[in-house]
């Protein structure tokens, strides 16, 4: 959309819905790193819930790989389109770029809603969240309908077509009360007495009320149309003229006024409407609001009850006009492939690096003026030709999928155009924190780079899938399609089709052809062409919590293993580990491992047995360790001797990746050991002092010996055998009797020796270590008067309060401080940290304490310092 307001587009909306809960962040990640912008829903009961701010975090972060999209200080340089970024600029920068947001308040038919409440808590609770109200809810007290017909017969075709307009009419129906987000009293004599029948635009200044359907009929959109009043025009209700319109009408002036106060900080147009107490037109308000929401400035706060379809056509209006398109979003960041990662992988580092965009001067029409006519297009902007694509999903759908497990995968596309029988080519990067051995079939590792061919594409719409065919098997640019045929295809995998300019290869050819693009800029250190560029793929979390799991008979353990196998295909954050004849599965929660044990049940017939779960703990180092100068290693083994020198630092690595900077607590994310190597060990070795680490690896036999060595050791910590994490090991120096040519003729002297000195270091200084336990931020609602006894359990569970949130008193202003969002007056709400060890079936605790009346929610934190083993 070009975000006119004209109203006449036709935008088309590709929606992905993701589960709220915490155990699934992975598809919330895999889902941000393909998607131009996000709908925040947020409870109208509860506010911001624990699993709310995770989605947030990943909507808003601008780490590698929570989002493909470059961060470039996209809106920083205005231009014709309002300072909005059209992505053929295709600048690359560090970052990644976050998404645009709109919030929608869901739930008001609900009681205890509370919409200013509601905002209220995404202004406190969301780092850099500024929330702007368009909306405001409208509630009827008593019973009148909200079928009221008006005194005047003339019509207004007018009003967007998503409903009966009654602009010409001078009547709301009856006992209609607006409640604007500043007036939380208002809201707690709207719910007592009445219930939400539909909001007011603050844009177009029209109410929209829907009428009351069964939740049978939400479906039939004859039955769900709702009406429109106009609260703004020439012959229309004037404030003051009478009781009920007069409220309403004085209440959606005022709030509109704080739309505009709050655009005024961003924009100077809207600045000064505002200072000369000006309303600006509507075209002017809309294109203000939008340029605002895209840069990030403002979240733009809707109202509804989509399960009684209140509220989703405005949703949906809001989604066209605010919302970025493809090509208002930058171009995707891309690395590039080293050739000979795969013949040294040494260190899983190193194998990528980031290059320019590759540019081509494509003989392509304006489409609206989106591409410049002596301007290049980066490869990956939705106007370039050739295909870059990423698979962020995948599933296995019996009789679906054109290989033998059912294979489908879901893709975005970039650039380019897809269609069924292309063969493309496919490349798959190494994301940190992830095992590869486990996202491959049946555990073995795949090539790099290989060329598969799309069997079919299957129609998204819901949970119907249905086989395309003809012309409407094809996938454009910025479209998102499901692929059939795939059979190595995993999450986070590029998928690529060079063209001349028609987006599709030809049929029957097998030669790979390799084409160059022409560059603008000729300092690019790298030529980036499809064959050597990837995308950054999709970061998922790492497990916390592991089960054993075994089959009923000895008969249906290997159809567990292959079916353990395909559902780690598509969930990257679930790990299967098969140790003799122990199966381990590890995931993020206990929700997660249930989810898990359900599937194998309900899809591939296998009733298992589940073991008690356990926590992954971690283990660091809290001081610098360093050995005495060179430690010696000499040993034996049969007739050849191992003789190597090592000098070595531990020291702890700090994690940039914290929730919350400098919130006092004294949670860190864990991040895998780092192995450095120091100046003097390069001078030794004969390299410059100025090559960086990876190349290194790759390059010395020596390197990738003595890192491996170092790895190995920190498999196991010297207090519980739990894995190292959040710590750095600087190899200083390294020496041998036979000097370099001895080392290289054996490197296992040296891989040895550092294992060796490692492990024996951190044993005599394991007072210097510390063990991690996984810590989860606790959310607990219970009644007001058993407050006392929740507390009193999460504390002997060696939990830390934090915030305590009571119910509202009789007045409606609360006892909760600066955020109340207790779900109901005689609710309380209390917050907390604690350790994932001591919440397993909490559940069943809280009920019993609670009389069935309590529940909570956990989010994964991260790990902390553990005194308790």
């Amino acid at each position: 959309n070009d975000g006119d307001g004209d109203g006449d587009d036709e935008v088309t909306i590709q929606l992905i819905d993701t589960p709220g809960h915490v155990d699934f962040s992975v598809e919330v990640n895999r889902s941000v790193a393909v998607l131009d912008g996000a709908v925040l829903v947020v409870d109208a009961v509860a506010g911001v819930q624990a699993q709310t701010e995770t989605v947030w975090r990943a909507m808003t972060s601008t780490k590698v790989r929570m989002n493909n999209h470059d961060n470039t200080g996209a809106h920083e340089k205005k231009n014709d389109n309002n300072g909005e970024n059209g992505g053929h600029n295709g600048g690359r920068g560090r970052g990644h770029e976050p998404l645009p947001c709109i919030a929608f308040i869901n739930k008001m038919d609900k009681e205890g809603c509370n919409f200013g409440q509601a905002m209220k808590t995404i202004q406190y609770k969301l780092p850099g969240a500024n929330p702007v109200a368009m909306q405001i809810p409208l509630f009827q007290v008593g019973s009148s309908s909200t079928t009221t017909t008006t005194t005047s017969t003339s019509s207004d075709s007018g009003g967007g077509g998503e409903g009966r307009n009654k602009g010409g009419g001078r009547y709301l129906p009856g006992n209609i009360l607006a409640v604007p987000p500043t007036d939380l009293t208002m809201n707690g004599e709207a719910l007592a007495n009445g219930h939400f029948v539909g909001v007011v635009d603050l844009i177009e200044m029209r109410a929209v009320i829907w009428p009351d359907v069964t939740s049978s009929s939400v479906n039939d959109v004859e039955e769900c149309i709702p009406d429109i009043y106009n609260l703004n025009g020439n012959g229309d209700i004037q404030e003051g003229e009478l009781g009920e319109e007069g409220q309403v009408i004085t209440a959606a002036r005022q709030a509109r006024q704080d739309l505009i106060a709050s655009l005024a900080d961003h924009d100077e147009g809207m600045e000064e409407y505002f200072l000369l107490e000006e309303d600006p037109p509507t075209e002017e308000l809309r294109r203000a609001l939008r340029h605002a929401t895209m840069k990030r400035k403002i979240v733009p706060v809707m109202a509804g009850a989509a399960l009684k379809g209140k509220g989703v056509e405005p949703l949906l209006d809001g989604m066209a006009d605010l919302l970025p398109s493809p090509l208002h979003r930058n171009s995707p960041v891309l690395s590039r492939h080293d050739e000979n990662s795969n013949n040294k992988n040494h260190t899983g580092k190193g194998k990528q690096k980031k290059v320019n965009a590759t540019t081509c001067k494509p003989a392509l029409e304006s489409a609206s003026g989106s591409a410049s006519a002596t301007g290049s297009i980066p490869f990956g902007n939705p106007l370039h030709p050739s295909l870059l694509a990423l698979a962020f999903k995948v599933v296995h759908m019996k009789g679906r999928g054109g290989s033998g497990d059912g294979r489908v995968v879901f893709a975005r596309i970039y650039s380019g155009i897809l269609k069924t029988g292309d063969n493309v080519q496919i490349m798959s990067p190494d994301v940190p924190g992830t095992e590869n051995m486990n996202s491959r079939k049946g555990g073995q590792k795949m090539e790099k780079v290989r060329t598969e061919r799309v069997g079919g594409m299957l129609e998204l719409a819901g949970g119907r899938f249905d086989t395309l065919t003809g012309d409407d098997a094809i996938c454009y640019s910025g479209e998102v399609c499901a692929l059939v045929g795939l059979k190595s295809v995993v999450t986070g995998d590029t998928l690529l089709l060079p063209s001349n300019h028609q987006g599709s290869s030809s049929k029957g050819k097998k030669k790979k052809k390799k084409q160059n693009f022409e560059q603008d800029d000729k300092s690019s250190e790298f030529e980036l062409t499809p064959q050597n560029a990837c995308l950054d793929g999709v970061g998922s979390p790492k497990p916390v919590l592991t089960v054993r799991v075994e089959a009923e008979s000895a008969e249906q353990q290997s159809a567990l293993i292959q079916a353990l196998h395909l559902l780690v295909v598509e969930d990257p954050s679930l790990k299967v580990e098969e140790t003799g004849a122990v199966t381990l599965l590890s995931g993020l929660g206990e929700l997660h491992i249930e989810v898990v044990v359900d599937r194998l049940q309900r899809e591939y017939g296998l009733s298992v047995w589940i073991g008690k779960p356990s926590v992954a703990y971690r283990e660091q180092v809290r001081d610098v360790i360093e050995t005495n100068g060179l430690v010696d290693y000499d040993r034996t083994v049969g007739n050849t001797r191992m003789q190597a020198r090592v000098h070595l630092r531990l020291e702890p690595l700090s994690s940039h990746d914290n929730h919350d900077e400098g919130d006092g607590d004294n949670c860190m994310l864990p991040m895998d050991p780092v192995v450095t190597i120091g100046s003097k060990v390069k001078k030794f070795l004969g390299f410059n002092d100025e090559i960086s680490d990876e190349k290194l690896a790759l390059q010395s036999d020596i390197i990738h010996a003595l890192i491996s060595g170092c790895k190995g050791a920190m498999k196991r910590g010297p207090n519980g055998g739990y894995e190292m994490a959040n710590t750095q090991c600087h190899i200083i120096d390294i020496d041998a009797e036979g000097g370099v040519p001895a080392l290289s003729a054996l490197p296992g002297a040296i891989r040895a020796a550092s294992a060796t000195i490692l492990t024996s270091t951190l044993m005599e200084q394991k007072q210097s270590c510390a063990v991690l336990e996984p810590t989860m931020s606790v959310e607990v609602s219970a009644p007001s008067d058993m407050v006392g006894a929740v507390l009193s359990d999460m504390t002997s569970r060696r939990g830390t309060i934090g915030e305590v949130v009571m119910g509202n008193n009789d007045d409606g202003t609360g006892t909760g401080g600066s955020i109340d969002v207790a779900l109901a007056q005689s609710k309380a709400l209390m917050h907390g940290q604690v350790p994932l060890a001591e919440i397993l079936g909490y559940a069943s605790t809280l009920r019993s304490i609670t009389a069935g009346e309590g529940a909570f929610s956990a989010e994964y934190k991260g790990h902390s310092a553990c005194d308790h083993l």
